[in-house]
C-alpha cells in the first residue's frame, strides 16, 4: 500500500513540475514575444537615426553645395517617417562597421542601397524591397574592355564590404576573380572612381545606380561593361531597408509607410525625380 502511495506521489510531482516548466516556458515565450519596442522606443523619441555610407550617390551623398546629405533613399525615408509622424535623422558610418553600429544601437536602421543576400537575412530583419538592382562593371570610355575576359590580369576596385564584394566572392565569378591580378577593397565609390581615373585600378565593380549617377554626372567619361550582348551583371539584386534581427516592429510600421507611399504615388515621386522614371517595386 505505501507503495502504491508513493509512486502516486512521485506521478503527481512530476505532472506537477511538468506543469510548472509548461508556465515557465510559455511565460518566457510570452516576454520574448512582447519585448519588441522598436517602434515604441523610436516613436517616443520622435526620431529614426538613418545609418548610411554617405558617398554612395544617388542614394545618400553629401551635397557639395549645401554641405547637407540627400540623396532617393534619404528623401524616400524621410517620406516614410513623416507618414509616421517621426523625423529623420541621417548618421554617416563607417559602412564597414555597420552590422556593430545597428546592434550597438548607434542607428535605428541601415537604408542606403542595402542589398537582399542570403548571408544577410541571417543577420538583419529586411524590410519589403523597394526596388531592384544589378552588380556591373564600370570601366573609362575608351578602354576598349569588352566582357569579363577582357580584364584577365587587370585591377578590379570595389568598395569594403559592399554586394559588389559579395558577388566577386560568388562561385558564379570564381574563374573570373582568379582571373584578375589583384581586387582592391576602397572605402567608398567616391575614391574608387579617383583611382580609376589616376590609372591605379583599371576598373570597378559597383552597383547599377551608382554606376549610372556617374554616367550621368560626367558624360563620355565612363561606361558599363557589356559583352556585345547588353550590359554584364555580376549579380540581379534587390534593396530593402535593415534593421536588428529582433526589430519586427519597427519594420512593420516602415513596411507600411512604404506600401501607403507606393499607393499615393508619393514613393514614384521621388523616383522620377533621382531617376527620370518609377523604379519602386513595393506592391508589385
Amino acid at each position: 500500500m505505501k507503495k502504491i502511495i508513493a509512486v502516486l506521489a512521485a506521478a503527481a510531482l512530476a505532472v506537477s513540475f511538468a506543469g510548472c516548466a509548461k508556465q515557465q516556458a510559455a511565460s518566457e515565450a510570452g516576454s520574448a514575444a512582447g519585448s519588441d519596442d522598436s517602434w515604441t522606443k523610436v516613436k517616443e523619441s520622435g526620431t529614426l537615426v538613418l545609418g548610411l555610407d554617405k558617398s554612395f550617390p544617388p542614394m545618400g551623398f553629401v551635397d557639395t553645395e549645401t554641405g547637407g546629405i540627400t540623396g532617393f533613399d534619404v528623401e524616400l525615408a524621410g517620406a516614410a517617417c513623416e507618414k509616421l509622424g517621426i523625423k529623420l535623422k541621417t548618421q554617416p558610418i563607417d559602412w564597414g562597421n555597420k552590422t556593430a553600429e545597428l546592434n550597438n544601437g548607434n542607428v535605428d536602421c541601415l537604408w542606403n542601397g542595402f542589398s537582399i543576400t542570403e548571408e544577410r537575412e541571417k543577420t538583419f530583419t529586411m524590410s519589403e524591397p523597394y526596388m531592384k538592382n544589378n552588380q556591373i562593371i564600370l570601366i573609362k570610355s575608351g578602354s576598349g574592355y569588352k566582357g569579363l575576359d577582357s580584364l584577365a590580369g587587370k585591377v578590379i576596385g570595389v568598395q569594403t564590404d559592399s554586394s559588389a564584394e559579395t558577388a566577386l566572392n560568388s562561385s558564379k565569378m570564381a574563374e573570373f576573380k582568379k582571373s584578375l591580378k589583384n581586387v582592391v577593397k576602397i572605402d567608398d565609390y567616391s575614391k574608387a572612381v579617383m583611382e580609376m581615373q589616376n590609372g591605379t585600378i583599371d576598373a570597378i565593380a559597383i552597383d547599377e545606380v551608382v554606376a549610372r549617377y556617374y554616367l550621368t554626372k560626367n558624360p563620355g567619361a565612363y561606361e558599363v561593361l557589356s559583352d556585345g550582348k547588353g550590359d554584364v551583371s555580376l549579380a540581379a539584386e534587390k534593396y530593402a531597408v535593415a534593421f536588428r534581427k529582433q526589430d519586427k516592429a519597427l519594420r512593420d510600421k516602415i513596411n507600411t509607410a512604404l506600401e501607403e507611399m507606393a499607393k499615393d504615388g508619393s514613393a514614384a515621386k521621388i523616383s522620377q525625380k533621382w531617376f527620370d522614371k518609377n523604379v519602386i517595386t513595393v506592391g508589385k
